[in-house]
This record gives structure tokens, sequence and C-alpha cells, in this order.
């Protein structure tokens, strides 16, 4: 068993649980092995090397940004499964942790409990092909949700104030402050979408949002129908949305019931491409991670993850 620590999540929270459970893991002759990272990149990396030599289940100890480095680590360069076999997990300790809800790892001892069962589950993750801050084509994998627009931009927003915000601002606030902000440069762009191969949709948008769980944003219900292993992932798209509609349905988004406004639209898809007329910014489980245009596709069943009980 093997974890990897974001030292910087949550501001330290994530070091900071990770010393407590790795002296009860000591204390009850628990082997397991442990590297903490030193900049982004280094949990994808080492995870990949670690699958590469055998290990056989990788924890992540951090959010979702951390548990997205591993997950994509779980494949190698050309987008295979290093290690079918090998299982990952989660010890959630990060400004939004919103993937937990997902797989029923709600708390510390929820995370614990699955890691010493090792019940698993085959999940369905999303390849996405978009373009990098150089404007160079990079190839991601993401195990919740992608947004593209204002979604993107708030997470720009949040990353940008890690360090400068007190502890006690949980994820959720943090999220729809950083989203008001990035509302007064709100606009809408013409943008458009084809799902499945099908007729391209043409809609006026600066919100959209293609999703495998259902959470994101501090626990924005934003995927309220999403599974994790249906093979296909939702897509909540807005036209014609304004400002002041976003502002009012701040609170239909936390609770997933802003679909029911007519200018967001629901869909199911295993492909989605998406196109702007100038660029979008995309966000990958809680990362700012480049901009359109960008394709979706589901790998169904590909990651093995260490599951919670259902409660």
């Amino acid at each position: 068993m093997f974890f990897i620590i974001n030292p910087t999540a949550a501001r330290g929270r994530a070091l900071r649980e990770w010393t407590k459970v790795r002296r009860e893991f000591t204390d009850r002759g628990v082997k397991f092995d442990e590297h903490v990272t030193k900049h982004p990149g280094e949990a994808m990396q080492v995870a990949r090397w670690v699958l590469r030599h055998g290990e056989e289940a990788v924890i992540a100890v951090g959010g979702d940004g951390t548990l997205s480095e591993v997950v994509n680590g779980y494949f190698d360069e050309a987008g295979r499964v290093i290690n079918a076999k090998a299982a990952i997990g989660l010890l959630p300790a990060g400004t939004g942790s919103d993937f937990r809800r997902s797989v029923g790892l709600i708390a510390r001892n929820d995370a614990l409990d699955a890691i010493k069962r090792r019940e698993t589950a085959l999940l369905d993750v999303l390849r996405i092909e978009l373009l990098d801050r150089d404007d160079q084509p990079v190839t991601r994998h993401s195990i919740n949700v992608v947004s593209f627009g204002l979604g993107g931009e708030a997470v720009t927003t949040v990353n940008a104030w890690r360090e400068s915000w007190p502890r006690w601002i949980g994820g959720r606030p943090r999220f729809v402050i950083a989203a008001l902000k990035a509302l007064r440069n709100y606009r809408n762009r013409p943008v458009i979408v084809r799902m499945d191969g099908e007729q391209a949709l043409e809609i006026n948008s600066n919100f959209l949002v293609v999703a495998n769980g259902r959470f994101a944003g501090g626990g924005m219900m934003l995927a309220p129908s999403a599974e994790l292993n249906d093979g296909l992932c939702d897509v909540a798209l807005t036209d014609g949305a304004t400002r002041w509609d976003v502002i009012r349905e701040l609170p239909g988004i936390q609770r997933g019931s802003y679909l029911n406004n007519p200018k967001v639209s629901y869909h199911r898809a295993s492909k989605v491409e998406i196109a702007c007329d100038g660029a979008l910014a995309v966000d990958i489980d809680g990362e700012a991670a480049g901009f359109t245009p960008a394709v979706l596709t589901i790998v169904p069943s590909s990651v093995r993850f260490i599951i919670g009980s259902p409660k």
C-alpha cells in the first residue's frame, strides 16, 4: 500500500491528517510506503512509477486535484492502464474534496474503513484532449467533473487565493465567492457542442459542465443524475443565461435544481466535442487545466477504485 501526500492541500490539512493516520497505521503494524510531493504533477509521476513496479494500492492524501493526478498516473503516456489489478484510494483532505461524496468517503473514518476493507469497483473516467496554457495539445483524465467558462475561471481564482484566505473558510464559500468574482467579466460566447457524432448544438454560453461524478465546487451538485460506472458522461449546457440568471441560480446549483431552468439543458453522451469562438477556460477536477477546443471521451470501467460502504 502506497500513500501519496500533497502537503499543501487545504493549506497543510492533508499533511496534518496524514500524520494522525500514519501514527495509527504504525501502531497497528500496517505495512505501507509513503511519498510527500514537492511540486505540482509529482503525484502523477510517482503513481505511474510505483504502479509500473508492482504496487497494488495507491492512496491519494489530499483533495480532488491530488486524486486527479493519481488517476492520471494510473495510465501510461499512451493512455493505457498500467496495472488493471491495482486500485486507487482516497484519504480526503482538500479544499473541495468533492469526489469523496460520490464514493461514500464522507469522513476520515469512512476512508480508513474503506482502505482496510479494500472493497473496489471499476469506475469510468473521462479522457480530455485540450490545449494547455502554451496553446499546445495535451491529454488529461478526469474522474469527477470538467467545467468550461465560468467554472474554469472560478477555479483559477480559488487556487490563487489558497495561501491568503483563513483556513476556516471552507470549500463551498470559496467557490461561491470566486464565481461571483468571475461573473464580473461574464460574457456569453458562441459555442458549438457535438455529442456522439450527432448534429452540433450551437449555443451562447459561458458555463458548461461535463461530469462523471455528481459534485464539484465545494459540494455543488452540478450533475445530480451522474453515475460513475454507466459508460456515459452527464452534460449540462447553459444557453443565453445572463449574469443575473447565474446569480439567481446559485442556490439551485448547490442543490442540482438549476437543471430545471429553461436556459439549461441536460444530456448524456459517451463523447463530447466543445469548440468556441474564443477559448473557454477548462477546469478538470478542481484544477485549471487549459482551454478549448476540447474533446471528452468516456473510458468505461477503466479505474479500479477503493469505495466506501453504502450509507
